[in-house]
């Protein structure tokens, strides 16, 4: 496992993945290389990750057994990436459970680059119940700031 976890790290620093902000979508728009964009649903959309980037972390948490060791793994990926909302689907549909998606979710909406598209990850979760209470820790996190 600490193998494949360095090459992704790695591979994430490598490709420029990293932001070079001061703190999670804070004040370096320009500093950042332009990234393309791609059509969903009517509306254009930042494209955060490269397909093989995203191979690679979904490869990643696809070799953790358990939610807990995903949670870790997604967390610092998210932390060192540029992820869009969608990226962000996928990587939660990796966790076995709601709880573990929902609890990776609040976490990543700090750093999702389109964060006004959460309302898209209604998808992702078994119950509705889970994702509603999702939005209300991000809405909560929010005002604390």
């Amino acid at each position: 496992m600490r193998k494949t976890f360095f090459v992704v790290m790695l591979s994430l620093l490598s490709v420029g993945m990293m932001a070079q902000a001061h703190g999670p979508r804070g004040g370096y728009e320009s500093e950042r290389a332009p990234h393309s964009v791609r059509s969903h649903g009517g509306r254009h959309q930042i494209e955060c990750a490269t397909h093989d980037q995203m191979v690679l972390v979904l490869k990643t948490l696809d070799n953790q057994s358990f939610d807990d060791k995903k949670l870790e793994v997604g967390k610092l990926c998210v932390v060192l990436g540029h992820f869009c909302t969608d990226d962000l689907a996928r990587m939660a549909k990796k966790f076995s459970f709601d709880d573990s998606r929902k609890q990776f979710l609040v976490f990543a909406y700090e750093y999702c680059e389109d964060p006004q598209n959460y309302y898209d990850l209604q998808d992702v979760f078994s119950f509705r119940s889970q994702f509603d209470e999702m939005m209300r820790e991000v809405r909560s996190n929010k005002r604390r700031r």
